[in-house]
């Protein structure tokens, strides 16, 4: 149980709770020795997004029995991220966004939610978290602790830059919107995966979306040139302007916006300016721990971290070197994770990863072949965007780029042979 005790931190910074890197290849092996097979006392889980959740269910669905407790620095409620960049174009508020309350979680899964309980210390010796409301004694650990939002430094009015990373950033995002009462000239820092949606979700809305970005196009580590030609046209198309190749310098506010001057000393004026520059793991709490971290919170094979009985999942993981964000990985490792914690240590198998990109006005699909791996761009033009695959010296297909609806009904058959020849 949750115990509070008086030697109890004072509150801090909450543990934020989703893609840091635009691409992901499968990481190679690095198995472990098992941890320990045998449960004993509490699973406690730090963390409510998609890992804490999705690993608390395949828990209990193995064990109907064990003590399960979800620790959380926001309010518990359970719903999809990804959701969040698109939710313009679903018609959905921040309250239509929530599936499930913290409390019916509780009591469909018989589990603990702690919310507005952040952690502010993990005794590894003790078996120990210690949070804003008290201590809470732990058998086994999982930190999913997740990213939070890369802060860019510009001069002026940093504040200004708005990131939207959870449902009360999105909240925010809506208020600010709804208040003006007109379509809002808005600017998005980023070329990335996030930017790009969010630029197709709020010009389909019928705001006026400029996109600033460090890269010479969008998208660039997912896609080869000629696709990202085709996402830069095709939101164009709906009125997106690109400003590539340049960042923002500083934010002065004025009368009604903002004017944002950029790197080439050009300017730009809105109402509203989105930051999506990227994510970055929420290690704090684990390297203050003594848990060996590097970008993200490093595991083995089997997700297990450098302290017994400590493992981790989700978006601060980093695996051979490679942070894991995105939902395919997080699923495979929380189905091999469950098993583990219920007695039966077991590796994490990931699968070919492809990332889908929500941008309904030439909507992606990649599979990044690995980085230290020369591969050539063998393209083909659709009669809306392009396929392409990524091959080696030998013809093995490593990475798949599909733009657009033709290339996507043709998703599953490119998967399935990239798949294949990383088998073979």
């Amino acid at each position: 149980m949750l115990e509070i005790t008086d030697d109890a931190p004072a509150a801090s910074a909450p543990v934020a709770p989703t893609p840091l890197a635009d691409g992901v290849a499968a990481p190679a092996a690095t198995v472990a020795a098992p941890r320990s097979a045998t449960p004993a006392g509490p699973l406690v889980i730090i963390g409510s997004g998609h890992a804490g959740y999705g690993l608390a269910e395949a828990v209990r669905a193995r064990d109907p029995e064990r003590e399960i407790h979800v620790v959380t620095a926001d309010d518990g409620g359970l719903y999809a991220k990804p959701a969040l960049s698109n939710a313009f174009a679903l018609g959905k508020d921040a309250e239509a966004l929530l599936d499930e309350p913290a409390l019916a979680i509780e009591k469909r899964l018989n589990i603990r939610v702690h919310a507005f309980c952040p952690v502010e210390r993990l005794d590894a010796e003790a078996k120990r978290l210690h949070t804003r409301l008290g201590a809470l004694d732990y058998g086994q650990l999982v930190l999913a602790t997740g990213a939070s939002p890369i802060r860019i430094p510009v001069e002026g009015e940093p504040g200004a830059l708005l990131s939207v990373n959870d449902r009360g950033d999105y909240g925010e995002l809506r208020r600010r919107l709804d208040a003006l009462g007109r379509p809002a000239r808005v600017i998005i820092v980023g070329d990335g995966l996030i930017g790009c949606e969010f630029a197709n979700d709020l010009a389909l809305a019928g705001h006026a979306v400029e996109v600033v970005g460090l890269a010479e196009r969008p998208l660039p580590r997912l896609l080869p040139e000629v696709g990202s030609e085709v996402l830069r046209e095709a939101l164009a198309a709906l009125g997106v302007g690109w400003h590539l190749s340049r960042s923002v310098v500083s934010v002065a506010a004025e009368e009604g916006g903002y004017r944002l001057t950029l790197t080439d000393g050009s300017t730009l004026e809105a109402d509203l300016v989105v930051s999506a520059v990227g994510l970055a793991p929420n290690v704090e709490l684990a390297r203050a721990a003594g848990v060996d971290c590097g970008r993200g919170i490093r595991v083995d094979d089997y997700l297990a971290t450098s302290l017994p009985d400590v493992h981790a999942l989700g978006d601060a993981v980093e695996l051979d070197g490679q942070l894991l964000p995105y939902l395919a990985p997080i699923n495979a490792g929380l189905r091999a994770l469950s098993e583990t914690l219920t007695g039966t240590p077991t590796a994490v198998s990931y699968p070919v990863m492809p990332v889908m990109v929500k941008t309904p006005a030439a909507p992606v699909c990649a599979v990044v072949p690995p980085a230290e791996v020369a591969v050539t761009w063998h393209v083909t033009a659709t009669v809306d965007g392009i396929e392409a695959g990524a091959y080696d010296a030998g013809g093995r297909l490593l990475g798949v780029a599909l733009v657009g609806e033709a290339a996507m009904a043709r998703r599953s058959d490119w998967i399935k042979a990239c798949g294949h020849a990383q088998a073979a």
